[in-house]
């Protein structure tokens, strides 16, 4: 018997042809057709004597990911047949992993387990993009290692807070204290409120709130802060008393963590430094630029908790919801170490700042 062929066709969502938005229906279509901006969407389009099939896929930009949005067939074969294009793409492309983001009332077909597809630890519900979707996750090559547990930041400014709140509790904390909306979103707001330079929290500010988060708890926390520079940071786009009051809290902050101890290295810290220390076990509170993976310059915190190889992974607190993104994005994002040399750096001249966290 002669094997079965297939074609595969690559579009963009603008050219969705009739058939295809007939099959998905008007709902469905429009999900597909969302403005999804600079995350690369595509879709793909099978035809093979099994079948039709068809998927859109996305990813952000210099991230090692592919994220499987949606996939429509009309048959089993198909969607294999399919989903084995894509796999076969994001391996090409040097992913560490496919991710395949699902309704809550779906369920992952049978074949995609036995491919090895694993669920991705469900989030908080907390910012737009964490409520209505599972996630589910297939490494390329075998990477154990534990999962943070996801929260979005609910505000434009609270990246830090959240960040560190994330990294606390994964320590043995548990600043978010519940998994209620309500209640977990008043206490972001209460930790930003303590770190904050207004609205951003700057390295020092975020270290002595940390510091003190650990201080408080019976978990025993060690902490480091890395910033090389002695000059007030985040400030680059305030002049006159919009930066004199920031530069003047600042320097609270800087006699605040020197009356707890909190040591500042000021020495650069490499990337090869950076990395080292998260393959040995701790958890890198990260300041980075933004601008890589969403084509805009902000400064920005994650959290870096896993590496293998040339990748590490990262927890990140935001999610461009309104074009498209959910939690499944943005939990256990994988990024090149190279890359992350090029996000590490903010302002002009560029400084790092970097806090590390791990049980003493």
């Amino acid at each position: 018997m002669e094997p079965s062929t297939h074609t595969v066709e690559r579009i963009t969502p603008a050219q969705l042809p009739a058939a295809l938005l007939s099959v998905l229906g008007d709902e469905r279509a429009a999900h597909w057709q969302l403005d999804r901006g600079p995350y690369n969407p595509q879709v793909w389009m099978l035809d093979s004597p099994d079948g039709t099939a068809a998927a859109l896929t996305s990813s952000r930009p210099n991230t090692r990911y592919t994220k499987l949005v949606d996939l429509s067939a009309d048959g089993d074969a198909a969607a294999r047949a399919l989903l084995g294009e894509v796999i076969a793409a994001s391996v090409e492309r040097g992913d560490a992993a496919l991710k395949w983001q699902l309704a809550l009332d779906a369920e992952l077909p049978d074949y995609a387990h036995g491919l090895g597809f694993t669920a991705l630890r469900d989030p908080i519900s907390s910012a737009d993009g964490t409520r209505g979707f599972r996630g589910f996750v297939l490494w390329h090559t075998a990477w154990p290692h534990p999962q943070l547990t996801y929260y979005g930041q609910t505000t434009m400014f609270t990246c830090g807070a959240v960040a560190a709140m994330t990294a606390l509790t994964h320590l043995g904390l548990d600043p978010f204290a519940s998994t209620a909306d309500e209640d977990a979103r008043e206490r972001e707001l209460a930790f930003w409120r303590t770190a904050t330079n207004f609205p951003a929290c700057e390295p020092l500010g975020l270290a002595v709130a940390v510091h003190d988060a650990a201080a408080d708890s019976a978990a025993p926390i060690r902490l480091e802060l890395h910033l090389d520079t002695t000059e007030p940071t985040l400030l680059e786009s305030y002049s006159g008393e919009d930066r004199v009051f920031r530069e003047q809290l600042q320097a609270q902050s800087r006699a605040e963590a020197a009356s707890r101890g909190i040591q500042q290295h000021t020495e650069v810290l490499s990337i090869e430094q950076i990395v080292e220390r998260i393959a040995g076990g701790e958890l890198a509170i990260l300041l980075i630029e933004e601008a890589p993976m969403h084509g805009a310059s902000t400064p920005h915190w994650v959290v870096a908790h896993a590496v293998q190889g040339d990748t590490v992974l990262l927890n990140d607190p935001w999610i461009t919801a309104e074009q498209g993104e959910t939690w499944v994005d943005s939990h256990d994002l994988p990024v090149s170490i190279a890359v992350l040399d090029q996000m590490v750096a903010f302002g002009d001249p560029a400084y790092r700042g970097v806090i590390f966290v791990t049980r003493s």
